[in-house]
């Protein structure tokens, strides 16, 4: 209601300038609205095809210069040792404004050439200083030219950096680095590294390089990966990664971002071949004063430019109100990763065929995708919008699950790595912020190597050892421990069957798909769900616990008598090892057989206040205790489980 009030006046402003004004002589000034916000900060240079740059965008220091298709920034004779190039134009890090930190991501193709049998440089450095880039007096190969004066020496003040560094040099005796070669993370100083890893750069083959920073988290990763000669591709990329401080403290708002380096007195060619970078804040960008206008072009402007003005403020507004929302979003699931759907399709082939996993479940399609900067397999699962229930596809509780799912972390629940909206974006959508948006969904799993219990349960040839299926029984357990008795709001699952509980290569078991009751439309296969739950349509932790008990029976026992009806049956006769999966051909201990399949029954009593809470459950199976006294169900439930 208000930014209709507020369009209503705007229309009443415009209407009253239009009128004539017969004891004026001059209209009142007119400021105009300030323009839409500028695109965020991003270049790209490829130096093997001029059309890519300019060389006024660039800025050469030293011996550094653009010969062919590469920037040399020194070159393999003597005198020619220090070099350094730079982006020409100050690039925003921090916001003064909104104290808003810059998450950045910057690749890069580089060679290091070094001659034989002469004494190597000592390398390169990627970096970001204060603007604008200025090399030091008398630089240090050890510093890569980034400080004056030896190793031990820190920059201070405007010579502080943050630099990703290609060491060359073995300098193993002078100070305690890295033997050899390797990349290592500079925060003013490169005596001693954050941290460092080893990588071998003799063979003078070209390198991909990509640095990402979060300003979420705060972490700086480096990867780097040979993509020549043939073959190195396949050569896994070695990473280094650090958290750094508060940026804000160490450098200006704007910086200077590229690249530096000196040999001293060796030779050594240094080279790049192509430079992207690109940052999530906007650069600065000029304002546009107001002005005044006569009597008589103002008022051919009311009447002709206010449906323009008002079309303009209005897209204001919608602006205005995506980026609110945006924030808003970010605010709500608690700053977890939200990825772009560009990222997602780059990383699963565009959802490719080849990329899908079978069996994603009722909440939609699953992907398996790898992601280059985090170095991991993720699985990619797409909320359909058959599986959202009313109030999810109107978004009323999807961010308060992401940030549910996302704060709860036990080893064995499947870690949520991020998520995505893929908005239907066009100019109508934007305009028409007043109503809601059609969204897919997807989340963004860790990749979990091993399928699931149903597939080596019932379609593996080799039979799953009894001590593995134990293992995993306690594994559920102790996460359905976590999420209803150490979650704080506790967290139903609602959804727990043999196909979400997946494995890793050493049989850990993790538990899939948990906290999405709202989301999902319908959750749970009849065969594991709660029948009261179905009864009253109210979900309770006694319903995951009933669910639990079913997974229990489907574990220990044969398949066509793994039904509570029919082992209650074999407990009344007290003949329960006629029940145990006569595929384990007696290879299991007896005692633990008999307390898996009672404590199944146990969790599946009709009576919803006979059951277990998770945490008895687990002390049932810790603690060599009694076995509890079942109450015999009624002939009206006694088909439950079937």
């Amino acid at each position: 209601m208000a930014i209709s009030h507020l369009l209503l006046l705007l229309l009443l402003v415009f209407s009253l300038d239009a009128a004539p004004h017969h004891h004026c002589t001059e209209a009142a000034p007119t400021t105009l609205p300030p323009p839409p916000p500028p695109p965020l900060f991003s270049f790209k240079f490829d130096f093997s095809n001029t059309y890519t740059y300019r060389l006024e965008d660039l800025r050469f220091e030293g011996t550094a210069a653009v010969h062919g298709a590469t920037v040399d920034l020194t070159c393999n004779v003597a005198q020619c040792t220090t070099g350094r190039m730079s982006y020409g134009r100050a690039v925003p890090l921090w916001d003064r404004a909104t104290n808003e930190v810059a998450s950045f991501a910057t690749e890069f193709v580089f060679k290091i050439v070094t001659p034989d049998n002469v004494a190597r440089g000592d390398g390169m450095a990627f970096f970001l200083s204060s603007y604008p880039s200025r090399v030091p007096p008398n630089p240090s190969g050890q510093n890569f030219g980034l400080i004056a004066g030896d190793a031990d020496h820190a920059g201070d003040g405007p010579d502080r950096f943050i630099a990703v560094e290609f060491d060359t040099y073995d300098d193993t005796f002078e100070r305690p680095r890295p033997a050899g070669d390797h990349i290592g993370i500079d925060v003013s100083s490169v005596a001693d590294s954050i941290n460092s890893t080893s990588l071998n750069f003799s063979r003078n083959g070209a390198m991909r390089a990509s640095i990402t920073f979060d300003n979420v988290t705060r972490m700086l990763v480096a990867t780097v990966q040979f993509t020549e000669p043939p073959g190195s591709r396949s050569a896994p990329a070695v990473q280094v990664s650090a958290k750094l401080g508060d940026p804000r403290a160490l450098l200006p708002s704007e910086v200077a971002v590229g690249f530096s380096t000196a040999n001293g007195a060796t030779f050594q060619l240094d080279q790049i071949l192509s430079w992207s970078f690109n940052s999530t804040l906007a650069s600065p960008h000029p304002v546009i004063k107001g002005h005044h206008k006569k009597k008589g072009a103002a008022g051919k402007f009311a009447i002709v430019g206010a449906p323009i003005l008002v079309l303009l403020v209005w897209s204001i507004l919608s602006w205005w109100k995506w980026r609110s929302s945006s924030r808003d979003i970010d605010k709500r699931t608690a700053g977890v990763r939200q990825f772009k759907y560009n990222e997602l399709a780059a990383v699963t082939n565009q959802f490719s065929s080849e990329n899908r996993l079978i069996g994603a479940g009722p909440f939609g399609e699953g992907y398996k995708g790898f992601f280059k900067e985090m170095g991991r397999h993720v699985a990619i699962k797409k909320i359909s919008k058959e599986s959202r229930s009313e109030g999810s596809r109107n978004n009323k509780d999807f961010y308060d699950e992401v940030k549910t799912i996302s704060s709860a972390k036990h080893k064995n629940l499947v870690e949520l790595v991020g998520w995505c909206m893929k908005r239907r974006w066009n100019m109508f959508d934007f305009m028409c912020w007043c109503r809601e948006k059609a969204y897919t969904i997807f989340l963004v799993y860790e990749f979990v190597d091993n399928s699931n219990l149903r597939v080596h349960l019932h379609e593996k040839e080799a039979v799953l050892p009894w001590t593995t299926r134990y293992k995993i029984v306690k594994d559920i357990c102790a996460a359905l421990v976590y999420l209803h008795h150490e979650r704080r709001p506790f967290v139903l699952h609602r959804n727990i069957k043999p196909n979400n509980i997946l494995l890793d290569k050493e049989f850990n078991a993790k538990l899939a798909d948990f906290g999405l009751s709202r989301t999902a439309e319908k959750v749970g296969k009849a065969r594991y769900l709660d029948p009261e739950c179905r009864k009253t349509g109210k979900l309770k932790r006694s319903s995951d616990v009933y669910s639990f008990g079913i997974v229990l029976l489907e574990i220990a026992c044969k398949k066509d008598e793994n039904s509570y009806a029919k082992v209650w049956s074999r407990y009344l006769e007290k003949s329960l090892m006629q029940v145990a999966d006569d595929r384990l051909r007696g290879e299991f201990d007896e005692r633990q057989m008999e307390r898996v399949i009672v404590l199944g029954l146990w969790c599946c009593q009709p009576n919803i206040d006979m059951r277990p809470t998770m945490q008895q459950a687990m002390d049932f199976l810790e603690n060599d205790g009694p076995l509890p006294e079942l109450a015999e169900p009624e002939t009206s439930s006694s088909k439950i489980g079937n």
